[in-house]
């Protein structure tokens, strides 16, 4: 039988049906992938409702908090780049499955600190942990799945760490309340080796990391980010933005409720518990949304959000208050968070993912590094976070007209940059 007497409808079916089944492989390995990043999230979520109690109990203040927080930032603002390189280099899969040890190991030093030094080094050792994970796991999703589903896979990604947002403060709440401080930590050490060995079982490296790379072809990192490089610093603007925002919160913000609202570990863990509720109820669908409509007005409307949620705490009096302004941070999430992940992976050849994210990354940790110094710089210097709250709010609107000037106003579509066929898993 020749090529000729093929027939075309058999043909097209067999096609169909090989298309459903990368959808199924890869869909699966995004699924599990999410599982992780819950994990991780649980992990780094604990330690909020902890730190500010363990700061105070030590008589130490705001800017000792900043330093925690900045220690975090500053390992993976020196490491982001790098591993995102890495990735794209050797393959995302073991640099997921080394971050995964790494993360143990991070909460094994908390589990033991008897100071605010080993704090420190623990937080260095989780800021390296994410610089590497949290890249390569964003560049795997951008790999396996086609531009017109990107934005649904990063909604399932971002909803798996929410999950773990939600479950980290309210579990670390609980246990400090009730255990102490040392029990959450080693609860997240025991499953985080349980995720891992599910992780090395059921996560292939995808399919064109056996091919050569465009770093391996000899092309720069900011040649790829030359290309698109209005839409580039517009989006790096806009992360910038919302991540100091979120730093000026953790840090100001928390000690502010525990000294004048008299909170407890288990409420700042429901407060964040709230954020990520509703954070995760959006994520998926905006991501979908996105897919349809496009990435732009969804990350303007989730910065300008941000923006009013920083004066909603500002104005709190009570702690309903508080809630109201969760409930709208967690909005503003949901609607910027899956969606610039997309846009990013929107506008990067898939040999670049990894590198390109590496750099956003380290947009990201930049911020996270000022905000929480700042923060806790005008808090000792006060003892109030309304100074910090209304400059988070300013960053963030600056964040919003940046993004409405400089994005794109289009939609993703199968052409672009070689369109995988669909989510696609290797294939033998």
């Amino acid at each position: 039988m020749t090529d000729a007497d093929v027939d075309p409808q058999l043909s097209n079916q067999q096609g169909q049906s090989l298309a459903a089944s990368r959808v199924s492989v890869g869909m699966h390995q995004v699924l599990t992938l999410a599982v992780c990043m819950a994990i991780l999230q649980i992990g780094f979520g604990i330690v909020i409702p902890i730190f500010p109690y363990y700061i105070l109990s030590m008589s130490l203040g705001g800017m000792e908090l900043g330093i925690l927080a900045a220690a975090y930032a500053m390992a993976q603002i020196l490491l982001a780049g790098p591993l995102g390189h890495l990735s794209d280099r050797t393959g995302r899969k073991p640099v997921l499955v080394t971050a995964m040890v790494g993360f143990a190991a991070a909460n094994v030093l908390y589990s033991l600190a008897t100071d605010i030094y080993v704090m420190i080094v623990a937080r260095i050792v989780e800021g390296a942990v994410s610089a590497g994970f949290f890249p390569a796991a964003n560049a795997f999703v951008a790999d396996v799945t086609a531009p017109t589903a990107r934005g649904k896979a990063m909604g399932f990604l971002s909803a798996g760490g929410m999950v773990g947002f939600i479950i980290g403060p309210t579990l670390g709440g609980v246990l400090a309340e009730f255990f102490g401080f040392r029990l959450p930590f080693i609860i997240t050490a025991i499953i985080t080796l349980v995720t891992l060995a599910a992780l090395h079982l059921l996560i292939t490296e995808p399919e064109h990391h056996r091919e050569s790379t465009v770093n391996e072809r000899g092309i720069h990192v900011f040649e790829i980010l030359s290309r698109n490089s209005s839409a580039y610093a517009a989006l790096a603007v806009s992360v910038f933005a919302n991540v100091f925002a979120i730093g000026i919160l953790e840090v100001a913000f928390t000690l502010d409720a525990v000294e004048r609202f008299r909170v407890t570990p288990l409420q700042i863990g429901l407060f964040f518990g709230v954020v990520g509720a509703i954070t995760i109820c959006g994520s998926i669908g905006f991501g979908l949304e996105s897919d349809r409509l496009g990435r732009k007005w969804p990350i303007v409307l989730g910065s300008f959000l941000g923006a009013v949620s920083m004066l909603i705490f500002m104005q709190a009096t009570e702690i309903v208050g508080l809630l109201e302004g969760a409930a709208v941070l967690g909005l503003a999430i949901s609607l910027r968070g899956p969606t610039t992940q997309a846009m990013v992976a929107d506008l990067t050849d898939k040999n670049a993912y990894g590198a390109v994210m590496g750099v956003f990354g380290m947009v990201n940790n930049t911020a996270y590094v000022i905000g929480p110094l700042l923060a806790g710089y005008l808090y000792s210097e006060t003892g109030v976070a309304t100074g910090s709250l209304f400059l988070a709010s300013i960053v963030s609107l600056a964040g919003c007209v940046t993004a409405i000037v400089g994005l794109p106003s289009v939609k993703p579509n199968s052409k672009s940059h070689d369109a995988v066929d669909a989510i696609a898993g290797p294939q033998d």
